[in-house]
């Protein structure tokens, strides 16, 4: 059974806590606020629930490997792979690992180190949001273009899967498979279409994972006015607009318009210069500064005589994202605020949950003489332990960060 003494440097570990019932194995047990079994063991591997694509760290302590390198080795159903690490002459560990996929993992040591057991956790999806770029005006029977992207909140995972696209009658209008933007947390998909009807054009665009690295999600619904004119140009922007987020203005050129160039303007003064097309399309990323209904205009044009027009579009830019607000209760105290004086005493534990205003889960991280296991905190020695937690975030919030000093005392000696 270990003593609590204090570990080397490392790394704050990460955890993600959301509406899953969070619990960790420390040498194959399960860790509770209470467990005081598991809190004295000598050997095992400890790292928090995860989510996929965010960096966690993992904890090993072997006091029979002092000196040595061990290997751990990761396994999610047909998912697996190894890392290393050496113990230091305290007897402890550390690396670094960036669950891949969302599911249950077994972490466990291998060859030489199998007898440091090995523990279970669950990563979480990563939440996503979807946004339909698709054109103001569009020309009855001749090819158009819908645009979708779908961000994660976090993380370094792309969302794969597909994304439908349906009218307000929910009629498919056009379905395809999302591709990775490289370097992003973002894929899209370019869908090509041939409008039919008349009138506006209610259009949305829903994303379903092909696997459970991330959650689905639907776009805001975006209006096409349809026409038997002729469109040189067509706007797209997205539905929802906030002062302080970048929005993607997209200049899309009608059927059989030749390549040339585009800017965009609002009744405020102008937003780009002139950006040549290709392929069609012009792009620029708009920050507005001003709350209020703006005017929009792309002006495009070409070399080719007698190819050019204007789109028009008005949008109401609303006030910034609220920030979001996270609320972290202790076991035995309730809700606590950064300024909450939280005491634990060596060798003891306390339980925590977080709730945020948006429903993003927390990603929480910890530094000093403590050890998060799951949802629960445990003291290994006296001094401060620093608990952060963040919310990454929604489309509908801002991400917000908090700060809890955990002090830990010394257990009080025995009587002999």
């Amino acid at each position: 059974m270990f003593s609590f003494g204090i570990r080397p440097n490392r790394a704050a570990r990460i955890v993600l806590t959301g509406a899953l019932a969070l619990g960790l194995g420390l040498g194959g047990a399960a860790v509770t606020a209470s467990s005081a079994t598991a809190a004295k063991q000598n050997t095992y591997i400890a790292t928090p629930n995860g989510v996929a694509g965010i960096a966690q760290d993992v904890v090993i302590s072997a006091p029979a490997f002092k000196g040595q390198s061990v290997l751990i080795g990761f396994q999610n159903g047909s998912i697996s792979g190894t890392l290393s690490t050496t113990i230091a002459a305290n007897g402890y560990g550390s690396l670094t690992w960036n669950p891949s996929s969302a599911g249950v993992w077994t972490i466990s040591g291998l060859g030489s180190a199998v007898s440091i057991g090995s523990t279970n956790i669950n990563v979480a999806a990563l939440g996503t949001s979807t946004t339909l770029l698709a054109p103001n005006f569009a020309q009855i029977g001749q090819n158009s273009s819908l645009l979708a992207v779908v961000s994660a909140a976090s993380g370094t995972v792309s969302p794969q899967g597909t994304v439908v696209v349906t009218n307000q009658n929910q009629n498919v209008i056009a379905t395809g498979a999302l591709v990775p933007n490289a370097g992003t947390t973002t894929s899209s998909v370019s869908l090509a279409w041939v409008p039919s009807g008349s009138g506006n054009l209610g259009l949305t665009a829903t994303y379903t994972p092909s696997n459970g690295d991330t959650t689905g999600s639907a776009s805001p619904q975006a209006i096409v006015t349809l026409s038997t004119d002729v469109v040189p140009v067509a706007m797209r922007i997205s539905q929802s607009i906030h002062v302080g987020q970048p929005v993607l203005l997209s200049a899309v050129l009608g059927y059989n318009m030749p390549e040339g160039s585009a800017a965009f303007i609002s009744n405020l003064g102008g937003i780009s210069p002139s950006i040549p097309t290709v392929n069609g399309v012009a792009n620029w990323l708009w920050t507005p500064n001003q709350v209020g209904v703006q005017y929009l205009r792309v002006n495009y044009s070409s070399t080719v005589r007698n190819s050019s027009g204007t789109s028009e579009q008005s949008v109401n830019v609303l006030p910034p994202l609220p920030q979001d607000t996270v609320t972290m209760t202790v076991s035995g105290m309730g809700a606590v605020t950064g300024g909450t004086a939280i005491t634990i005493v060596a060798g003891q534990s306390k339980t925590l949950s977080f709730q945020t205003t948006s429903g993003a889960p927390v990603i929480v991280s910890e530094a000093g003489p403590c050890v998060l296991a799951g949802n629960t905190i445990i003291a290994l020695s006296a001094g401060q332990c620093v608990i952060t937690a963040t919310s990454p975030g929604t489309s509908s919030y801002t991400t917000d960060t908090n700060t809890y000093v955990v002090g830990v005392t010394k257990a009080p000696k025995k009587k002999r």
